[in-house]
């Protein structure tokens, strides 16, 4: 496979180009178009045995913003994110492509790690079912300790199997507080009787966000009292798909967006175009199912890292950006 990186005023210029060099089998793999200078740049593959050798010449190194594209490209982000993305990127004149993309990053979304102690409102764990929200709430507990600060549970999930006993486990080697609640008249109280200094995290049951009464009723526990509502998603989802469910969300009035699952998944457009649709700010990610450490705040170095290892190799380049999540 052979890349080559063309360059025109426009992109009927920019196609002929293509065709004229390498051929009508040519695969247009990134495309940018920069309106105010004018500039259209196309990239384009082809396997190596259908292209003359003498081409090769001339070919060109791959600027930053066409590294970027493929990239963008590879992660299955959706076209317009993926244009504003790397339009950011190019009025950076960063050389460094990891630097560039956090930029642009940096430019196009917002970043608000979780506390490691008690807040100004206890924080609620909202999200679809299988999202990860109670592991990743024990994650954050555990978190919260070995900062030795104190840390109690509430869970509302009285639906799924299993729920009531997974946290409580978790409180019990966490030495936390833990009570329940069926409904908004018993979570108000719950939150009343929890310790005043401990960091207050509330597990829900999983909701269908297409359900306009699953939503209407985790709203209603939700107002119920003054909390916070962190957004659990899972990546590796369809882009549009998660998109959609992100903004569905909305109506409960999330406040940022945890992401789980980053150690099973490769492709993270989802996870882009989730916080594109919701304006949320990206707080945390679970990295590992280690609940010691699995949890991890994220900065748009660190974001930028996951986003740009070498698709085509084994996971060793993932698992070191894994590795270097929560860090600049």
């Amino acid at each position: 496979m052979r890349l080559k990186t063309f360059h025109a005023e426009s992109m009927k210029e920019a196609m002929e180009l293509v065709r004229e060099q390498l051929g009508a089998d040519a695969i247009i793999v990134a495309t940018h178009e920069d309106e105010n200078a004018r500039d259209v740049r196309i990239t384009a593959a082809v396997e190596a045995d259908d292209v003359d050798h003498s081409l090769n010449a001339e070919a060109e190194p791959l600027d930053i913003v066409d590294q970027l594209s493929i990239a963008l490209d590879t992660h299955g982000t959706p076209t317009l994110l993926a244009d504003k993305l790397l339009n950011a990127a190019s009025h950076l004149g960063i050389a460094d492509p990891v630097l560039a993309l956090a930029g642009a990053l940096d430019d196009c979304f917002s970043f608000l790690p979780l506390p490691d102690k008690r807040g100004p409102k206890p924080l609620m764990f909202i999200g679809p079912p299988g999202s990860g929200k109670t592991v990743s709430m024990a994650k954050l507990a555990v978190r919260t300790r070995l900062e030795n600060n104190p840390v109690s549970f509430i869970s509302t999930d009285t639906i799924r199997a299993g729920a009531i006993e997974q946290l409580t486990t978790y409180a019990m080697h966490l030495k936390a507080e833990f009570s329940s609640a069926q409904d908004p008249v018993s979570f108000v109280e719950a939150i009343r009787n929890a310790k005043p200094d401990a960091q207050l995290l509330i597990d829900t049951a999983g909701v269908n966000p297409h359900s306009a009464e699953d939503l209407h009723r985790l709203t209603e526990l939700a107002d119920a009292a003054q909390i916070e509502r962190i957004l659990v998603i899972a990546a590796g989802g369809d882009a549009l798909e998660t998109a959609e469910l992100a903004a569905s969300f909305m109506t409960i009035k999330p406040t940022r967006l945890l992401v789980t699952r980053l150690d099973m998944v490769r492709r993270l457009g989802s996870i882009l175009a989730a916080a594109d649709a919701s304006g949320l700010p990206f707080c945390d990610v679970s990295v590992t199912p280690d609940i010691a450490s699995g949890l991890r705040a994220i900065n748009p170095v660190s974001l930028a890292r996951l986003l740009l290892p070498d698709l085509s190799r084994d996971s060793s380049n993932h698992a070191h950006a894994i590795q270097a999540t929560g860090s600049s």
